[in-house]
């Protein structure tokens, strides 16, 4: 059997424009194109522009050509991974409010500003949410929902380990089941 046949036709593409070949490389951005639908859903996901991410596909192949190692993986799912990186290095900062000056200044379901009711059954709610939650859990719970963190960014801010991070995770899952059996049986 032919060892050509074998590789993958992008992966072959790919290690003839590492080699210096012009038209490779050409041809490599053209077979990369039918992936361009994964980075543009990828981008709506991290709230990025699309058109931007786009531009984004040439420095992703060129990083994945420098470090692509054909042991370890297709080259276009590296190349899928470099713009990933890439795509969120860009995203956006998350809001820095804090979950009281949510309460006081927006609609907990619309996110809307609404002066005109001062309690409204939306606002209560989201303020006996917040004043019940245990005083340990009120930051990672403002962090983890409020800010959309990860769990690692999320323990980097308050200087736990992984361990503590899964522990505090665990944590406002049981609180917020005990507060979903407690709002049923009221």
């Amino acid at each position: 059997m032919n060892a050509e046949c074998a590789v993958h036709p992008i992966d072959h593409l790919a290690e003839r424009a590492r080699a210096g070949e012009a038209r490779a490389a050409a041809a490599l951005m053209k077979a990369m194109r039918p992936y361009s639908g994964h980075i543009r859903r990828l981008a709506l996901a991290l709230r990025i522009d699309p058109d931007e991410a786009m531009g984004l596909l040439g420095l992703a192949i060129t990083l994945a050509l420098r470090n692509w190692d054909p042991a370890r993986g297709h080259f276009a799912t590296w190349t899928l991974w470099q713009a990933r990186g890439l795509l969120s290095a860009q995203r956006p900062a998350p809001p820095m409010e804090s979950w009281e000056a949510l309460c006081e200044h927006q609609d907990p379901v619309t996110g809307e500003e609404d002066d005109a009711e001062e309690h409204s059954p939306e606002r209560e709610l989201a303020r006996r949410i917040l004043d019940e939650t245990p005083e340990f859990l009120r930051g990672w719970l403002q962090i983890r929902i409020l800010r959309d963190h990860s769990q690692h960014q999320a323990a980097e801010t308050l200087g736990l380990s992984h361990r503590q991070a899964m522990q505090m995770d665990a944590h406002l899952r049981r609180y917020f089941q005990r507060w979903e059996k407690a709002q049923v049986t009221v």
